[in-house]
Order: C-alpha cells, then structure tokens, then sequence
C-alpha cells in the first residue's frame, strides 16, 4: 500500500514538496499525496496572484527550476508555454503562478502513486504516535500516523504530514490603525486599490522588496502622488546588475570560522571584486550555498548577534531587486515622486508629518510564523502545545530533520516544516532553492524512513 503523506498548503512550498514526493516514490514505495488547500488551484500563492506586469520575480529564470537536478525545467516550460524568455529573465511572477499551477500534472505518477488535491483548510493536527486510542494510519499505513481536522469538521488520515503554510501577512502597526481606512495593513489586500483611490500623499512602512512593488503598481494608478517609503535603517535592496549572469567567483567559508570570520571573508572578498571592477555579487551568489551549513556551526549567541545586528545588511545583498526595477525606481526617486527615510525621521521631522499623508500600508518585514490569527492550524498547535517557537522567534523549534518540538521538547517525526518555519533551524529558507532543497530531502525521509514515534529533542 501506498505512504499517504498530507500536505498542508498548496502554495509554492506545497506544491514543490509534493512534486518531489511523487518523484521520489516507485513501483516499490508508492505514495499517495494529499495536498490540502482551499484554492481551486494549487500554486497560485499569495506572492503570484498580482497580474500586474510591472511584478516580477527577483531572481532570474536559470535559478528558479522545481528540481535541482533539472535546472532548465523552468526554462523548458516557458518555452512550451509561449512564454517569452532567457536563462537571465526576471519572469512576471504572474508567469511563475502558472508554472506552479502546472507543475504537478507535468511529473509522471509512478504505478500505485497519485496526488489528490483537497479542498479545504487545515484547522488541527494530530500526531496518533502513542496516543491512547493507538489508531492506524490511513491507507495502510505503518502504524499510528497523523490526523487532521478541516474547517467543516471533515478530517483527514495520513502516515505524516507537512506544514507548508507559506508566510504571514505583515505584524499590524498599531499606531496607524486609529487611521481606519486609510491605513492597509496587508499591502497584498485585494482592496488596496479601491482604498488608495484619489491619494495624493502614500506612506509605505517598510523599504523592502514588497515596498518596491507597492510603489510600482499604485504609481500609474496614481499619477500627481507622492510616495515615501520609511524604514529603521532607511535602505533599499541591492540591485541586481545589468550583466543578469555574471561569471561564478570561488569563495569559501572555511569550518572553522566564526560569525565574525565569516562576515570578514565575504566583506573583503566583495571590495576586492568592486576594487578589480568586476561585479560584488558574485561573491553574495558564492556565499549562499554555504549559508546553512555555515549557519549550523554556530554557537547559539553567534546565531542572536547575526540576527540583531547582520540579518538586515545581509537581506539587502542577499534579496536583490531586478535592474529594471532600480532602473524605475532611482527615476521615481530623481522626480521626486519617491522619497526614501528612516522612521525617526518620519516621526520627528515636519516634512515627514504622518498626519499630512492620505494612505499608509504595511511592508515590514517577515513575522514570526507564530504570529496569532494568520493561519488556523498554527493557532491550534500553539493553544494545544503541539508546536513552540524557535528561541530566535520567527520560525518554529525543529529537529534537523525539521521534525515539530513540542513545548514539552518531543520530537514528532510525522510532522514536518517547510519554508518560513525553518528560519532559526536554517538561516536561508524561503527562496525557491530553498525549497527545492528541503522539498527533495524531505521527500527522501519521509518516503525511505521508517516513521518512529515521538523522540525527545533537544530544547
């Protein structure tokens, strides 16, 4: 009998995670996928719904297949799709959206595997390892397994589960929600639009690449307005150089460096590249492979400082706009359309007057997945003690397997993280790549494992 493994969510991480289970499944180790989500189609997460053309993705074509040992996939399908675009393109993310949505009729189903989508929303989950009932999974499967339950009381077997639940919306701002409608919290809110209509003044918190995007898309929307885009260091994303594929640079971070070490290492390997006239990014693409192993060599308080004092710098070198987009945004700036600033400076000089503004949205950066009343199934594990933070806040407390910890500190082996839930396991794991990476390890695990029983874990 098959290995039933339910995925919960059907964004990007759900719906690679399960293209690389039906990958790695066989005639000999069958798997039956169940991808629950409540869209009619999976793939289309909240990142690729825009249509607005002026989104696009912040990482070109050759860096974005499902699969790394299939890195022209990606480009295969555009060109099958009537797609225009190169190994350098930065496709419209509207673009990536169908990729996704076609992605799993596309990977052949080995005889006794299948995927199913289900339409719903995840509300609970169980892991029956132990539990006093001692039910067995479903499908056959070997011995307890997980049990979730659906917002209509439904629920649903499986021998494991994984939470692929992609990210939340930004933390509210309390100080602006006095501001009722002319405040939007969510800056991919579908009424953004509407509520933005006859602004003149816009304050965008956050300096990130979702403020780019907010700016590009209400600009024409708004023609005579101006925008100011305020954050605490009040910096913008690199931005990627017109040369889309520079050549590759050798740069390595030996096992034996510390937080410090590393930081000099690729700071001085980046002047030394800007001295020679030849592109510092090159270094920052070296380096980020080696961002995770060097991440788990760490000391805990390496881990803190990285994220209180380094995180920032690194995210603007690391997530790097397109050249088209810097192109338009130094020109709205150079207009005067765009102004760019620090909160202090919003809060404490004249010109900067919250009150003088029509419209304020939210782009911070990411939330702590924990965060309460994004997503139900987060909620409930929480309340019953099934899941705890990470120490570092933003993702979950993981086994390196990223197993779920409970607040007990037991491992759960049948249930398992993706994406913004590693951040604190991994440092780099939200990206495509990144996914892709734990998609095909996971897929490995769970399909080849023998799934155990809750374990302890270390706190």
């Amino acid at each position: 009998m098959p290995r039933t493994i339910a995925v919960i969510g059907g964004g990007a991480a759900g719906v690679i995670v399960s293209a690389h289970l039906l990958r790695a499944a066989s005639a000999s180790r069958p798997v039956s996928v169940l991808l629950v989500d409540p869209a009619e189609t999976p793939g289309r997460g909240l990142p690729y719904r825009t249509t607005d053309p002026r989104h696009t993705l912040n990482a070109v074509v050759a860096r974005l297949s499902a699969f790394d040992d299939d890195p022209e996939h990606l480009l295969r399908w555009c060109a099958a799709a009537g797609v225009p675009a190169e190994p350098g393109t930065f496709l419209q993310r509207a673009d990536f959206g169908r990729y996704l949505t076609e992605l799993l009729p596309s990977v052949p189903a080995p005889d006794g595997s299948s995927v199913r989508h289900v339409r719903g929303t995840v509300v609970d989950a169980e892991d029956l390892a132990g539990g006093a009932d001692g039910a067995a999974a479903a499908d056959g499967g070997d011995g307890p397994g997980v049990v979730l339950t659906l917002a209509d009381g439904g629920t649903l077997r499986a021998d494991a589960a994984v939470l692929a639940l992609g990210m939340p919306p930004p933390v509210p701002l309390p100080e602006y929600e006095p501001w009722g409608e002319r405040y939007v919290a969510d800056p991919w809110s579908p009424d953004l639009d509407a509520r933005a209509a006859g602004a003149r003044r816009v304050l965008v918190v956050g300096t990130g690449l979702t403020t780019l995007d907010v700016v590009a898309h209400l600009h024409p929307l708004l023609p005579g307005a101006r925008f100011t885009a305020v954050s605490r260091g009040g910096v913008l994303p690199a931005a990627h150089a017109a040369d889309l594929l520079p050549p590759a640079v050798e740069v390595e971070l030996d096992g034996e460096l510390t937080l410090a070490g590393a930081l000099d290492v690729v700071r001085n390997r980046a002047d030394a590249e800007r001295a020679a006239r030849r592109d510092w990014r090159a270094v920052i693409d070296a380096v980020r492979p080696q961002v995770n192993p060097a991440w788990a060599r760490l000391t805990q308080e390496e881990r803190a400082t990285f994220q209180r004092e380094h995180s920032r710098s690194w995210e603007n070198v690391r997530h790097r706009m397109s050249h088209a987009m810097r192109t338009h945004i130094d020109e709205l700036i150079a207009a005067g359309v765009l102004t760019v600033g620090t909160v202090a400076e919003v809060r404490g000089g004249a010109q900067w007057d919250t009150g003088a503004f029509d419209l304020v949205v939210g782009a911070t950066g990411l939330p702590p997945l924990t965060s309460p009343g994004w997503n139900p199934v987060v909620d409930a594990l929480l309340a019953r003690g099934l899941i705890r933070p990470h120490g570092l806040g933003t993702g979950l407390d993981l086994t390196p397997e990223a197993a779920l910890v409970d607040a007990a500190g037991v491992a759960h082996p049948r249930l398992r993280a993706m994406g913004l839930a590693r951040r604190g396991l991994e440092w780099e794991c939200t990206s495509v790549p990144d996914l892709r990476r734990q998609a095909a390890a996971l897929a490995d695990d769970l399909l080849g494992a023998q799934l155990g029983a809750p374990a302890s874990a270390s706190a």
